[in-house]
């Protein structure tokens, strides 16, 4: 059985502990916080790692339903789950069926509510400081360029940084990521779409598993904070985490509104046809 050992890492809304019983095995925890603007909103409500935790679990299943690799092994607790230790890639990966957010901001010339056929893939680089900045790879001079997340892409260049892996290892890499997160977001479409709620966009996370020669898996979580869903296609009804991002001021009543939209998701996907 698994045993949670040292806290090995710990972000805005989850711990991650290693397995006291495996050198290959970690416990991932998540935490009843909620947060926006880069963690600079943060709020705590009672429940809400325990609806992290249950959709993260049987968005997992899922995938593994669809033989999409992952790190998914097994529920621990009802805030914690199982997993293989991974070597993250230090990037997310967002797919989009529908124009909005931040990408509204990049793409001025683009209207809200486009729908994409096929859906778009960006990446964004994991570094705070600079906002996950939007990543662009140049495999012709081998440079990674970085921009600001929120501009329109011909005001918003930052910086660019060399591939520290090499054009063959990065592409590849590349492939393999974009080739999950579109699987990850059709299988999930397709749960949603049987409820009749639209999968608007998601964000994923991959890593390297030492385990089985390095290849790369779907890792970190899927919860209610890592897309947007729209019931009946209408962004006014979203249940996701963009309810808390929009709220001018976290009264006891929104908190109380958006704990009932975490734990509604938590048994729709209850309902997914794994």
């Amino acid at each position: 059985m698994p045993k949670k050992g040292s806290l090995l890492a710990e972000g805005k809304t989850k711990k991650i502990w290693r397995d006291a019983h495996t050198t290959s095995g970690v416990l991932i925890e998540s935490k009843d916080e909620v947060t926006a603007g880069d963690g600079v909103r943060r709020k705590e409500f009672e429940g809400k790692g325990a609806y992290s935790t249950a959709t993260t679990a049987k968005c997992f299943e899922l995938l593994t339903a669809h033989g999409i690799p992952n790190h998914f092994l097994r529920g621990f607790d009802a805030t914690t789950f199982c997993a293989r230790k991974l070597r993250m890639i230090k990037k997310e990966v967002v797919v989009r069926r529908v124009a909005t957010g931040s990408y509204l901001n990049r793409r001025p010339d683009v209207e809200e509510g486009t729908l994409f056929k096929p859906v778009v893939v960006e990446f964004f680089a994991k570094i705070d400081e600079e906002h996950d900045p939007l990543v662009i790879h140049d495999f012709v001079s081998e440079r990674i360029l970085l921009f600001h997340a929120r501009k329109p892409l011909a005001e918003g260049y930052l910086r660019e940084v060399a591939m520290a892996d090499g054009r063959a290892t990065e592409w590849f890499a590349l492939r393999e990521m974009v080739s999950l997160a579109e699987q990850t977001f059709a299988a999930l479409e397709a749960a949603w779409a049987t409820q009749d709620v639209m999968l608007v966009d998601l964000k994923i996370e991959c890593g390297r598993d030492d385990t089985a020669s390095g290849r790369i898996v779907v890792g970190d979580v899927i919860t209610n904070d890592e897309w947007r869903i729209w019931p009946g296609g209408d962004k006014s009804r979203q249940l996701d985490k963009q309810v808390f991002r929009e709220t001018p001021e976290a009264t006891h009543e929104a908190m109380k509104a958006l704990k009932a939209n975490y734990a509604k998701v938590a048994e729709m996907v209850e309902k997914f046809p794994v």
